[in-house]
This record gives C-alpha cells, sequence and structure tokens, in this order.
C-alpha cells in the first residue's frame, strides 16, 4: 500500500478520474463563457465607471492608444467578473470531485476555504480597484506634475495594472486563509509544517508568475517576495506549533527515549463491550463499532492523521475482524494497533466485576515498561483480593471466573506477587 485510503473507498483507474474531472471542467467553463457573455452586453458602462474612479486628472487624461488591445480587456473583464459569479457552481464541482478523497477535517476545511476565498476575491478586486489603484495613480500623477510633465495614460495598460494587483492580492489572501484556516483546524504543525509550506508557496508563486506579463519581471520579482513574506508572517506562530492535542492525548516516552501518542479507542462493539478507564497519558475516543461502521473508520483515521497518534488501543475489536483497508491505512501511517479483547473478556463472569478489564489495561507494554506494569497488575490483584489468576495467550472455552479468581491474557506472568495462584492455561 502506498498511500492513505479511506474505508469504503473504490478501485478507480486514473483514467476514470481524469475523465470525471473532465467533464466537471467543461460544464464549468461552459457557465463561464455563458455569463462572460452576458457581462459584456454591460462590461462597457463598468468599465468606464473603473475608469473614472482610477482617473487620476481633474479633467480626464485616459485614452485609448490600443483599440485592439482595449478590445482584448474588455473581454478579459467579462470573463473575470463571468468566473466570480460562476463561483458558486465551480464550488460545488470541486467539493463533489474531491470530497470522497478528503478526510472529515479536510472536507471541513476545503468548504470554508472555498466560500472563505470567494468572498475575499470579491472584497479585494472591490478594494484595489476602487480604493488602492486610485490613490497609487493620484500619487504617480501628483509626482509628474512636480515635473512638470504633462499626464496622458492608457486606459488599457491601467486596467490590466490593476487585475495584476488584483489578482496578486487575491493569490496572497487565498494563501494566507489556507494556512490560518488548517491551523485553527489543527491540520498544520511544526510536524508537517514543510509540507504545506512547499504546496502553498510553491502554487502561490506560480500562478502569481503566471499572470503577471512578462515585461513587468521586477513586479514579478517583488510580488513574489512580498507574497511569500506575508505568508510567512501570517503563519509564524502556525509553522512553529507543537503537536496539537487533543482527546486527552500526552506525549509517552518508552525505555529509549522514543515518543508516542497512544489513543485508546473505547468502542462498545454494539454494546458487547463495558467501558473502562485508560491509563494516564493516553487519549480517548468512543465509538459504537468501529469495524462495522465506514464513518467512524474515517473519523478515527482523520484523528490520528491529525494529532500525530503512534498507537491505537481498541478496547473489545478483535483486529483480524477489522476491514483490511482501514488496518492499511493505520499501518501506512506507522500506527501500532492492539485490542485489549475486552469483548472477550467480560463473557468470563456472571457478575458485575471489572477486575478482568482492569487487568487487562494494566497490562500493557510499550512505551510503558514490564516493571510499571507489573506494579499495576499487582496494585490491582491487592485491592480485589484475588486469590487466584488464571492466565495464557488465549481464554479456555467456558471459563467462568469466581469473585477471588481474574483472567490475565499473558502468556509469561513471571514478577506476580506470591499471594496469587498461576495457572497456565
Amino acid at each position: 500500500m502506498s498511500n492513505l485510503h479511506l474505508s469504503g473507498d473504490g478501485r478507480q483507474s486514473v483514467q476514470s478520474h481524469l475523465r470525471e474531472l473532465g467533464q466537471r471542467l467543461r460544464a464549468t467553463v461552459i457557465l463561464t463563457v455563458i455569463l462572460a457573455v452576458v457581462w459584456s452586453f454591460s462590461i462597457d458602462i463598468i468599465l468606464n465607471w473603473i475608469l473614472a474612479r482610477l482617473d487620476p486628472c481633474t479633467t480626464s487624461c485616459i485614452n485609448v492608444f490600443s483599440p485592439d488591445e482595449w478590445a482584448s480587456t474588455k473581454w478579459l473583464s467579462s470573463a473575470l467578473l463571468g468566473l466570480l459569479t460562476a463561483a458558486p457552481f465551480a464550488m460545488i464541482q470541486a467539493y463533489t470531485f474531491a470530497a470522497r478523497g478528503l478526510l472529515p477535517s479536510e472536507r471541513r476545511a476545503f468548504v470554508f476555504w472555498m466560500t472563505t476565498i470567494w468572498g475575499l476575491g470579491i472584497l479585494s478586486l472591490w478594494f484595489v480597484i476602487m480604493e488602492l489603484m486610485p490613490w497609487v495613480f493620484a500619487e504617480g500623477h501628483s509626482f509628474q506634475s512636480g515635473l512638470g510633465l504633462v499626464g496622458l495614460y492608457d486606459a488599457t495598460e491601467m486596467l490590466r495594472i490593476s487585475i495584476t494587483i488584483s489578482w496578486a492580492v487575491l493569490l496572497i489572501l487565498a494563501a494566507i486563509s489556507v494556512i490560518r484556516i488548517a491551523g485553527s483546524m489543527k491540520l498544520l504543525w511544526a510536524g508537517n509544517s514543510g509540507w504545506w509550506r512547499v504546496r502553498v508557496h510553491g502554487f502561490m508563486v506560480m500562478l502569481l508568475w503566471l499572470a503577471i506579463p512578462s515585461q513587468m519581471s521586477g513586479l514579478m520579482i517583488a510580488l513574489s517576495i512580498i507574497a511569500v513574506s506575508l505568508v510567512e508572517l501570517s503563519g509564524w506562530n502556525i509553522f512553529r506549533a507543537s503537536a496539537p492535542d487533543a482527546y486527552g492525548l500526552n506525549d509517552l516516552f518508552d525505555a529509549e527515549g522514543g515518543i508516542h501518542r497512544v489513543l485508546y479507542v473505547d468502542c462498545s462493539c454494539c454494546g458487547s463491550t463495558p467501558s473502562i478507564s485508560p491509563l494516564p497519558g493516553m487519549g480517548v475516543m468512543r465509538y459504537d463499532a468501529v469495524c462495522r461502521y465506514p464513518i467512524e473508520q474515517n473519523y478515527l483515521i482523520d484523528s490520528c492523521k491529525r494529532f500525530g497518534v503512534t498507537d491505537i488501543v481498541f478496547s473489545g475489536c478483535s483486529l483480524e475482524g477489522m476491514p483490511p483497508g482501514f488496518m492499511d491505512s493505520l499501518r501506512f501511517l506507522g500506527i501500532d494497533s492492539r485490542s485489549l479483547d475486552l469483548s472477550h473478556i467480560a463473557t468470563l463472569r456472571t457478575h458485575n466485576h471489572d477486575v478482568d478489564l482492569r487487568l487487562a489495561m494494566a497490562s500493557l507494554i510499550s512505551p510503558w515498561s514490564k516493571q510499571s506494569s507489573l506494579e499495576r497488575i499487582n496494585k490491582i490483584l491487592s485491592e480485589c483480593g484475588i486469590k487466584t489468576l488464571h492466565h495464557g495467550g488465549n481464554i479456555p472455552f467456558g471459563l467462568q471466573m469466581n469473585r477471588d479468581e481474574a483472567w490475565l491474557s499473558l502468556a509469561d506472568c513471571s514478577g506476580i506477587d506470591v499471594f496469587t495462584t498461576l495457572h497456565d492455561q
């Protein structure tokens, strides 16, 4: 297995994915073209209003020096307006295509980011064209007037510069919003910041260079430096954040100093498995039946990936009964999985006594030492007054415990206090 799969993922060829992507892109492009044609009927009024705002002179000093370039700028403006109005449909298409391959938290972040960037795109376009660029052109005109020069400006060039700056601002806001949203949803921290940096900076700079005209090489370099710097500053704390905490997870150290984040999956197994408290430092997530419900499996994979889980301890689930794809995903994430087998241990008594369940939890080793495990076991045996301890690798069929007896799923019980009588099964 070379990548992460969600429960319920189907096996589809790359060609089928590309075919679906092509169909969705064609639908979006067709709608954008239709809307661009609709906008083209009123684009002259819109551009005249924008140019009146951009004009830095008291009496108009804007002219069209190249009719063909002016025509292309008009169609470019119509296309941009068509794209903005087609954005909700494009977002639906993008989500429908990508959602099946995203974890639950990633789907929420993706929807939030698309909605946010659409709103930011409209606001940034309005701010740049109606506030920022009029101020820039007015400052440039006043400087030119101070030199005694007569201002005469190309309407096409003014609009292109305004559109380029708007695009740059939008890309910077898109990159910043990605970092902020991913950080707030605990998808980004110091452990995976390198992965995020490469992709966010790479896509942002590539799209900047594609949008900026080649004759504006100075602007291209300056905007790239500014964009990268702003993204780094906005994500300063997020890029350096420690592993996020949730569900009570703590860093546990083994004998060699390795860090473990152990998650106890308290699964009721459709009501057949009782609930017990985990060891100190373990995180806890509670489910109904992980082995049966793909949605619970996906949420578990999502949480393990987000919070850096290294070990999973299932309460009653049998690892052999888990879907192979789900277990493959856990192995892909580098997670060691174990089960306490509480659903079977709970059948050893007809009376209500949780000593066997507590012993199963106390017997956990790694990252805990064997000595600490033995101390926990002996403490439980002493508290519960156990006189006879049955143990072995498998529970014998028909075994039933009395109140002064207990079961421990260990083949080797050397180190147990002498007051117990050990019976190998």
